[in-house]
């Protein structure tokens, strides 16, 4: 069994800028992803998608935007180069590849289960943002009224219609 101070379940801008910011103060953890730093972005995001925050706003903990344009709008592409930049310039401690399946209170801290085997922790904090699960409405017939979010891409994937 793995054994951390905090465990952290995300390695997207959250779960990096706690990492940097316990790390800093000297605190044990790990920060556990399913996929790869900054999946969401890679993964469930337009294809043409840019921040809807100025570059200077999207900083991390010990990361100042350090570009020529803090008043733009970077891309996703741009945006996951730095989180990883980051992830690497702090050393964070980041396992790609896990997938955290439950988290139980126990006696003395938390139990986890992943793809890894099981972890234990003095604390957790769950960092995968609040669109984790998709909610999608359906008509009275049981046909998807559309897409969520995450499974857009680009325009030209959306039937023909109003949007």
């Amino acid at each position: 069994m793995k054994r951390a101070d905090v465990v952290i379940v995300g390695a997207g801008q959250a779960g990096l800028a706690l990492s940097h910011c316990l790390g800093r103060t000297g605190v044990e953890h790990a920060v556990l992803e399913r996929g790869r730093i900054g999946e969401r972005w890679r993964s469930q995001s337009w294809r043409s998608l840019r921040l809807l925050t100025p570059n200077w706003l999207n900083a991390l903990p010990g990361s100042p935007y350090q570009g020529d344009d803090p008043d733009g709008f970077m891309d996703k592409h741009a945006f996951v180069a730095s989180l990883e930049a980051h992830a690497g310039r702090w050393q964070a401690p980041v396992e790609c590849g896990i997938e955290v399946f439950s988290s139980r209170r126990t006696g003395d801290g938390f139990a986890l289960e992943t793809s890894a085997g099981a972890w234990s922790a003095k604390a957790v904090v769950v960092a995968t943002g609040h669109c984790d699960r998709p909610s999608i409405p359906f008509a009275t017939e049981g046909e998807p009224l559309g897409i969520h979010a995450s499974q857009y891409r680009s325009p030209g994937e959306l039937p023909p219609g109003g949007v």
